[in-house]
This record gives C-alpha cells, sequence and structure tokens, in this order.
C-alpha cells in the first residue's frame, strides 16, 4: 500500500482523533502501524519516546533527520516540532508528563538495548486514557525512564542535516533510496536542478559537500542492514556502495566510533 502522507491539518486532525493529547495521568504507550501514513510536523504537550518495533522510521525536526530502526530510540522534549514517516514500521510511543520526566531541550537519539526494547514493549499494556492509570504504572514508567535517561547521555551520530529547501529535500530524499550508485548527476536530475546548483545548496543548507553527505546515508543504510539481516560484512559495505571492506570500516569507525562487525556484536550482546 503506497504511503499517505498527512498534511499539517490532516496531521492535527488525526491526533486529536487519537485522543493523544486528551489521555490523563503521567504517561501512557500508544502502539500505532505506521505502514500507510506519514505525518506533518507537529507538536505535542507531553514529552515522547519514539520506538520502532519492527521497520525503520524517519524522525525529521526543523535541523536534522533522524534514522530509527529497532537498535534506536528517540526522545523528543514536549513542544519541539517535528514529522514521522515510515515504510513498514511499527511504532510504540511512549508520552510523559513534563513534570515526570527530564527537562531536555532537544531531540536525543541512542542506542537501545534489550532490557530497554522489552521495557517498551510491555508497556504497552497501559495506553492511552481518559482516566489515567493506577500507581503501578507510574512506578514502572519512572523505571523506564531511569534506563533510558542513562543511555541518553550517549549520543551517537546517527543523524543526518535537514535540507532548508524542497528541491535539497528532493536530492537527499532520492540519495537515501539510491546509496550505492547515487551521484550529483542524478540527485541534480531528480531535484530538477543543475549539478553546479545543488553542490551550492547542499554546502550552504547542510554544511556537507555532497560526498560527505552520501557517505553519511551509506553509513545510516549499512547500519540497518547490519541490524536487521544475516549479511557479511562485505556483502553490507558492497550493498550500500562501498568498494571494499577496509574502505567501508575505516568508513563506520569513523561516523560510529565501531568497526561494522563490533556494532553487530554489540547489538546481539545487548
Amino acid at each position: 500500500m503506497p504511503e499517505r502522507r498527512l498534511n499539517r491539518s490532516q496531521t492535527a486532525a488525526r491526533l486529536r482523533e487519537l485522543g493523544i493529547e486528551n489521555s490523563r495521568g503521567p504517561a501512557f504507550a500508544y502502539a500505532e502501524d505506521l505502514r500507510d501514513v506519514a505525518y506533518d510536523f507537529h507538536v505535542h504537550r507531553r514529552h515522547q519516546l519514539l520506538y520502532a518495533t519492527r521497520g525503520a522510521a524517519r524522525l525529521e525536526t526543523k535541523d536534522a533527520l533522524f534514522l530509527l530502526p529497532p537498535q534506536r530510540a528517540a526522545w523528543i522534549p514536549a513542544g519541539v516540532r517535528h514529522a514521522t514517516r515510515a515504510n513498514g514500521a511499527e511504532i510504540v510511543s511512549l508520552y510523559f508528563d513534563r513534570r515526570l520526566a527530564p527537562a531536555l531541550r532537544e531531540v536525543r537519539v541512542f542506542d537501545v538495548p534489550v532490557l530497554l526494547r522489552e521495557m517498551i514493549v510491555y508497556s504497552r499494556r497501559w495506553p492511552q486514557s481518559p482516566k489515567g492509570h493506577g500507581p503501578a504504572a507510574v512506578t514502572y514508567f519512572r523505571a523506564l525512564l531511569g534506563v533510558a535517561t542513562e543511555l541518553m547521555q550517549h549520543r551517537p551520530a546517527y543523524e543526518l542535516p535537514r535540507p532548508g529547501s524542497e528541491t535539497t529535500a528532493r536530492a537527499v530524499d532520492w540519495l537515501l533510496a539510491h546509496v550505492a550508485t547515487a551521484d550529483l548527476a542524478g540527485a541534480a536530475q531528480h531535484a530538477r536542478t543543475s549539478p553546479r546548483t545543488l553542490r551550492r545548496r547542499l554546502e550552504s543548507e547542510l554544511g556537507l559537500h555532497f560526498r560527505a553527505l552520501l557517505t553519511q546515508a551509506r553509513i545510516q543504510r549499512a547500519i540497518e542492514l547490519l541490524a536487521h539481516s544475516s549479511r557479511s560484512v562485505l556483502d553490507v559495505a558492497v550493498e550500500v556502495g562501498f568498494h571494499s571492506q577496509s574502505a567501508f570500516t575505516q568508513a563506520f569507525r569513523r561516523s560510529t566510533g565501531q568497526t561494522p562487525r563490533g556494532f553487530r556484536r554489540a547489538l546481539l550482546g545487548a
């Protein structure tokens, strides 16, 4: 089924229909299948912890674009404008009263070990409710927050700068979909501009040369493949566009601080 992108008014109407802002109590969970819908920019009165139990979600803020496979979660402070979309993702979002949760002012994306993943999945027993939940739920969500808050202190490089214009956004979307074969000419053609103009836009809007942006996109895609498949490191390197395993390993280490094998071991042993 093709993805249905909601505009701003449709997004606001859907969120009202879901009752996200009408729930009572200090915290609750909401599970959603995002396979056929993408939300435009919006805000919540509560803090949100966004996690994809399956698939990979994409989170956008005014400054950055974050890719969220099941090994990562995003903390979105109350009042921060953001948009979410995904292809084949199943989402669990936890919403916290401002008084219960840490007072961060910016989005944090962080690694999710098995313990936190299971806590997030289990929290679905306390969905949004106009009546709220009892003390057991409050105790549970406080414990979950304690684990998540500690993990937020480590901030891996899991973001791509967000384009400031529609032209550049089209180029970046195309690049993300064609990381193995993308080049400046192809991105410019998709964005309906010239390579020279696109290069200038990337540098002014994102602060990156095309090659650096492509490398970041390839690493993001490689992380998803390492996490979701049993492909060898060499196969992953080739699939995302690297011509040798050594070049892939060097680029991966510069971006994440780990080798591809070390990253996969950490996930399996988390």
